[in-house]
């Protein structure tokens, strides 16, 4: 069973911050450091993910515009909203190797098919598919084994 602030840990957006590296960062002092040097205020770190933070993400410098999206609405996920999806979703080849923002949508529909509790059973194998996968058209990411 999942606990209550694991699964507060899932952004409205379907990040997982719980698997966030600016988030895990208090972990490990390597990374830690090397966030810092990216630009990430050390003061921010660790992140204590989206919903605890009210979207103020270090990554961004601000408070988050799809955040402030969902909250107005009163809403707990971007996939309750009439107009999901909408652009603040819309994926992007700009970064795309480092962000995982492309998976927003992918994320929020595994959170609607499956459940907070399943999805983040699932939220490390989805991020591992986005970045060590190799793309197979038709069948999606596939990881070499």
């Amino acid at each position: 069973m999942i606990d209550n602030e694991r699964k507060f840990m899932v952004a409205p957006c379907g990040i997982d911050c719980g698997i966030c590296e600016v988030s895990t960062c208090k972990e490990d002092p390597q990374l830690l450091a090397h966030l810092v040097s990216r630009g990430i205020p050390g003061e921010k770190l660790p992140c204590g993910g989206c919903r605890n933070v009210k979207g103020h993400c270090p990554v961004i410098g601000d408070q988050c515009a799809t955040y402030q999206c969902v909250t107005a609405r009163g809403l707990d996920f971007c996939y309750d909203c009439g107009e999901f999806p909408c652009t603040k979703l819309h994926p992007s080849s700009d970064r795309a190797d480092v962000l995982p923002h492309n998976t927003k949508v992918f994320n929020l529909c595994t959170i609607r098919r499956a459940g907070v509790e399943g999805f983040i059973g699932l939220s490390s194998e989805i991020k591992r598919r986005y970045y060590k996968g190799k793309m197979e058209i038709g069948e999606g990411p596939k990881i070499d084994t």
